[in-house]
């Protein structure tokens, strides 16, 4: 294979809908092609989200194990089987291993099996310089990669808030992810009670019962794809509250992203790689404290420019930083890098002629 030649890859993935699917690779197969890098994705007939036993996920993977063959690298999108190691070592070479999350602790193998098949990878591609730094005690060769936002698809708000529209605190996620909401929930009341136009919005699977939050101040909306971006606009501000723990450190601050693309500002916890984000410009506030948290929402509440300034800076940090056609380029560049250094080990290991 020369560096000219269209490139194959087999990307292997968790499910049609799974995150890390569809925003760490799904999302550059159409890009890439551009760059002469065909992906080819291998989705498994039950994905992670399925209550199926792991071994039946488990022989769920087979089939791509066998199809991924004649690919010239494997891009593999997290473990085969959630908390597990199992064929991750039976992939062809060279194999890189896509990761966004710090999944050694998934219960209940992870902290055993990743270790063994992060040994097992030509390569890690990591969201984030925490998992880089996990990930590189086991693998000599890590490249640090932020997932990327498709800023033709998330775009800034049509037009800037009215003076009577409702002021709509916003939150999108999986369900699962709702306990990052309860720390809050009594600040969020409070700040309801005490201004009758504002709403809390929330994006997800499933509804949130609140312990607290009367249902009339909250808007749910199923999430899908096809509206997930155009939902985000009915929002003022985004919430990313998180605890500061070995899990959430591994996060990789989409949620955060998706609220900056789209124009608005972002309320986060400073933990992990938000506190990264947020040090590239004035783009959000980020609270600590209960009280701090209320009077960000209030800062904000009061002032529509600082809001827009806010959200403006937040959409040039996406595009400068992590907006996909800048993060195609780099994947890009690691593909040709990792496929020419295998080329120079099968030449340096064929017997002479």
């Amino acid at each position: 294979m020369t560096e000219q030649s269209t490139l194959q890859i087999a990307a292997l993935t968790g499910g049609l809908n799974t995150p890390s699917t569809r925003f760490r690779v799904r999302q550059y197969i159409q890009p890439l092609s551009r760059f002469g890098i065909c992906v080819t994705e291998h989705i498994p007939r039950w994905g992670e989200s399925c209550g199926l036993p792991s071994p039946f996920k488990m022989a769920a993977r087979i089939p791509a194990l066998f199809r991924s063959r004649s690919a010239d690298i494997i891009w593999l999108s997290r473990e085969l089987v959630q908390g597990y190691a199992t064929f991750e070592r039976l992939l062809k070479r060279p194999r890189i291993f896509d990761v966004d999350d710090a999944i050694w602790l998934s219960p209940p193998l992870g902290r055993i099996g990743q270790p063994w098949i992060a040994r097992g990878m030509d390569a890690v591609i990591a969201g984030n310089d925490y998992l880089a730094d996990y990930y590189s005690r086991y693998c000599r060769t890590i490249f640090v990669v932020p997932t990327g936002i498709d800023t033709q698809r998330y775009t800034p708000k049509p037009a800037p808030d009215e003076p009577n529209e409702p002021f709509v605190i916003g939150w999108t996620g999986l369900r699962s992810n709702y306990k990052y909401l309860r720390p809050i929930e009594p600040i969020l009341r409070r700040f309801l009670d005490a201004h009758p136009d504002s709403r809390l919005m929330l994006i997800s699977n499933e509804p949130w019962k609140s312990d607290r939050i009367p249902p009339e101040r909250i808007d749910f909306h199923f999430w899908n794809p096809a509206d997930e971006s155009r939902l985000l606009h009915r929002m003022t501000v985004g919430l990313m509250p998180l605890p500061d723990d070995p899990w959430t450190r591994g996060k990789c601050s989409f949620k955060m992203l998706q609220y900056m693309a789209t124009g608005l500002p972002a309320v986060v916890s400073p933990v992990g790689m938000n506190r990264q984000v947020l040090e590239k410009g004035d783009v959000g506030l980020a609270p600590q404290t209960p009280d701090e948290w209320y009077d960000a929402l209030e800062v904000l509440y009061r002032n529509p420019s600082l809001r827009q300034a806010m959200g403006r800076a937040g959409r040039r940090v996406v595009e400068q930083f992590f907006s996909i056609e800048i993060l195609t380029e780099r994947l890009a560049e690691i593909f040709r890098l990792i496929a020419s250094s295998a080329d120079a080990k099968e030449q340096t290991s064929s017997p002479p002629r």
